[in-house]
């Protein structure tokens, strides 16, 4: 059976939890295939059995570019195709899966599971929000270990698990999503972990971390 994975990651943290997915899969015996969706993979080319999509979420909904990509790039199919979608974020609330779900109904593809999981903040948009202390970070990296094999088990049984959210909060979700979407170019440093760089080495003299040399790219 084959498994496709594809995920957007601003900063590296769902990228991450991507290739968990990837190592618990290959120890199962399924075929599998990862891909970034800045790298414009054409999900149509790969005859993939089971989909994981993976993205960050801004405000409780998952990142615009992400659903966008999959709106435009997912083809409807002849057969239902399980689906497992995660989100990665700082805290621990949940998230608005709603517009997601409705999206893959109409390309054939049953979201089956839908899950938060908490792994750091290293996206600095405001200042208020700090970055996630090496400490929180370990033990979030702990647990999604051990989450891991659950969710896949649950996922290939089709137990539905799936994350909801009163449909209030996912009115007031979806408006702060695509609000903050057009106001983070402004107000926030991009980050992106595609391989067009350019070399203007912007990213590295903002980055929170200060882990860079000088005159690296």
């Amino acid at each position: 059976m084959n498994v496709l994975i594809l995920y957007f990651s601003g900063t590296g943290n769902t990228k991450a939890v991507a290739e968990e997915f990837y190592h618990a899969l290959i120890l199962r015996d399924y075929s599998v295939e990862v891909h970034s969706m800045e790298d414009k993979f054409n999900p149509a080319i790969y005859p993939y059995d089971f989909l994981i999509v993976g993205f960050p979420k801004y405000y409780e909904y998952p990142v615009l570019y992400a659903l966008d990509y999959l709106d435009h790039n997912l083809k409807k199919r002849g057969q239902v195709i399980p689906t497992l979608a995660y989100c990665t974020q700082a805290g621990h609330s949940l998230t608005d899966f709603s517009g997601l779900e409705r999206l893959l109904r109409k390309k054939n593809h049953r979201l089956i599971t839908s899950k938060s999981l908490p792994y750091a903040n290293n996206l600095l948009i405001f200042s208020m929000f700090g970055s996630t202390t090496p400490e929180v970070l370990k033990e979030n990296k702990r647990i999604l270990k051990s989450q891991i094999d659950p969710l896949l088990d649950d996922f290939f049984l089709g137990k539905e698990c799936k994350e909801r959210v009163a449909w209030f909060r996912s009115i007031l979700y979806h408006f702060t999503a695509v609000v903050f979407t057009k106001f983070m170019p402004i107000a926030g440093m991009k980050y992106s972990s595609s391989e067009e760089c350019i070399g203007c080495k912007i990213c590295a003299c903002n980055c929170p971390k200060k882990e860079y040399k000088d005159g690296s790219e």
